[in-house]
């Protein structure tokens, strides 16, 4: 015997008639031009520019000479927020303006 509930109601329901489908000859009245526009994932571009910055500030903080005497975590956590915001800022503005490049121009509208 299975765990799974049996469906009973769908045999009760009365049967739906499925929607009219419209013939390939009326299809070229119906249809409405379009044109699917490639846009860049913005939050990735943000993402990858947050990473590269913790990356950056690892690498900095590792090979710096620790002269303030607060650690290395310390000088890493400030440096990783302060390149981490200055990633996100770039990849947003690779973003922009590959979003910008990739779009068509607007004479045929």
């Amino acid at each position: 015997m299975s765990d799974v509930p049996r469906d009973d109601t769908a045999a009760d329901l009365p049967e739906q008639p499925l929607p009219e489908q419209p013939l390939p000859e009326d299809l070229a009245s119906i249809a409405v031009p379009a044109h699917v526009r490639t846009a860049p994932r913005f939050g990735s571009f943000i993402g990858t520019g947050v990473g590269a910055g913790i990356v950056v500030a690892a690498v900095l903080a590792i090979f710096l000479p620790n002269s303030t005497g607060v650690g290395r975590f310390l000088v890493f956590l400030v440096l990783a927020l302060g390149l981490c915001l200055l990633g996100a800022v770039i990849g947003g503005a690779l973003a922009t303006s590959l979003d910008r490049a990739s779009s068509a121009p607007k004479e045929n509208r």
